[in-house]
């Protein structure tokens, strides 16, 4: 048996894409909130990107014309709509030989000063200003969303009750059939303005059900592929717990269930003897018809790979100088991740995991999930008992799924561990007693199910199945995802 190392589980430093440090392993390996983050990050910056999509439907959609020749033609009001920028996005309204006239009467300047004081305004959102011509009036109405300028409409109308003519350089126009009070241009201005902000929040309404659903089906698949890793890594440790002592028989057993999981070319443990050329293998796994007889050479080429004081994560693509890609083409490898890992002996102990065939950039979560596999095998090569092994693993896996876990002792009834999703999510809830009651666990069958929980208003999944604990009793997984983003967008794709 090999002795169990003097510290547990240090982090190290890593080097990901041949060069780029991070303080610790746990920095790359367990950034599952930082996901969560940069998940709302993206639908935030989805949600801007949609309203410049949405502006671009209804222009090719033809609702800003036909909305504005509405209007044009009840009001006698000349329109034209622009976006944020002052980019016309519609053409002039109006009688066709009098809009004419008016696109060469309005000052372009005092248009411009308008749109720009309306777009930096916080109290104002519509202007109508006189003109060089005592009837002519020259207005601007803008629409905001979350209090940002969207597009913006500019009306001109030739009003048939002006005063003080007399005060202007210039005469009044005439020839003018389309004719409009000052007042009544006031209102359709107004009016005009309401419609087009009841018409885009109902728009974008729809855009930002489809973004929650969007980002709840990204999450559900995300949760699904998780769960499906943490089964994975639970059979991982069954097998060494089945396996006993530890034989290399179980070693590969271990490395070949992460190959094919993980569908790598080799699976390898290795130590790096100082004053040896060549590696000693513990135990190595390829794929079928994969062969790498690298043991058998020596190591000199591969010095900076095969005796690496640090996490290393490379691929072809990012290999980006000469020696990496010289290493990587010696090694026959078009991906390669090697884990340094503390077994309590003097040799450095390494597990390494390669793909040949074909190009490969690893995914974080394939980085996650190798590590922990790594860690395992970490666990049971150091000789650390069956709590230890599965206390540690349960632990870290559950408490970095990305959702939140109940796990509740299938023989007392009592909950034995919540992790901090759970904690954070069910922080008002009194006692054990209520979020038992809450998930039902009495008669919940294997599988999954949404529930409704009424004191929060809110939606879940919830994935159920048994698993055999830390201390080897029988135990229920509870995972819990909100979904109630995806029930209200599904509810209103249904009114």
């Amino acid at each position: 048996m090999i002795n169990k190392p003097d510290s547990e589980d240090s982090s190290t430093n890593v080097t990901v894409c041949s060069g780029l440090k991070c303080r610790g392993l746990v920095t790359v390996l367990n950034s599952n909130r930082n996901e969560v983050k940069c998940v709302a990050n993206l639908e935030r910056a989805a949600g801007m990107h949609d309203v410049t999509l949405l502006i671009q439907s209804l222009k090719e959609g033809g609702v800003l014309e036909n909305l504005q020749r509405c209007f044009s033609k009840m009001t006698n009001v000349f329109l034209y709509c622009v976006d944020k920028d002052g980019f016309p996005l519609t053409d002039f309204c109006g009688k066709e030989e009098e809009t004419a006239r008016i696109k060469e009467l309005i000052d372009r300047e005092q248009l411009q000063n308008m749109l720009t004081r309306l777009a930096e305004s916080t109290l104002e959102d519509q202007a109508i200003e006189t003109t060089a011509y005592p009837n002519l009036r020259l207005g601007t109405a803008t629409v905001r969303t979350e209090g940002k300028p969207i597009i913006s409409w500019v009306a001109c109308g030739v009003i048939f009750d002006e005063e003080d003519a007399e005060d202007y350089e210039n005469a009044p126009l005439e020839g003018f059939t389309s004719l409009i009070s000052e007042r009544q241009l006031a209102r359709t201005i107004d009016a005009l303005r309401d419609m087009t902000d009841a018409l885009i929040k109902e728009r974008l309404s729809v855009v930002s059900a489809q973004a929650a659903d969007r980002r709840s089906r990204y999450l559900e698949k995300e949760m699904e592929e998780k769960l499906i890793r943490v089964q994975m890594l639970n059979r991982l440790i069954q097998i060494i717990l089945e396996g006993g002592e530890l034989k290399e028989n179980t070693l590969y057993k271990c490395l070949k269930t992460i190959g094919e999981f993980s569908e790598l070319s080799i699976a390898a443990i290795y130590r790096a003897p100082k004053n040896n050329k060549r590696i000693e293998m513990i135990s190595k796994w390829c794929a079928k018809t994969v062969t790498w007889e690298i043991e058998e050479t020596e190591d000199s080429v591969f010095a900076p790979f095969f005796r690496a004081e640090k996490t290393l994560v490379l691929s072809c693509k990012s290999a980006t100088g000469a020696k990496d890609r010289e290493t990587m083409q010696a090694l026959g490898l078009k991906a390669f991740i090697l884990i340094p890992i503390e077994t309590g002996v003097l040799e450095k102990t390494y597990v390494c995991f390669g793909v040949k065939e074909k190009d490969r950039v690893w995914e974080l979560a394939e980085i996650r999930f190798l590590s922990d596999a790594a860690k395992i095998l970490q666990y049971s090569m150091a000789g650390q008992n069956r709590s230890d092994l599965l206390g540690a693993r349960w632990k870290n896996i559950l408490e970095h799924i990305g959702a939140a876990v109940c796990v509740r002792s299938l023989k007392t009834g009592d909950i034995i561990y919540t992790n901090s999703e759970m904690n954070s999510l069910f922080e008002k809830e009194p006692d054990a007693g209520d979020l038992n009651s809450l998930l039902g666990l009495a008669v919940q069958a294997k599988g999954n199910r949404e529930f409704y929980y009424a004191k929060q208003k809110r939606w879940f999944d919830l994935h159920y199945e048994e698993i055999e604990w830390v201390d080897g009793n029988p135990a229920s997984l509870s995972i819990l995802r909100d979904c109630t983003g995806r029930k209200r967008s599904a509810k209103k794709k249904t009114t």
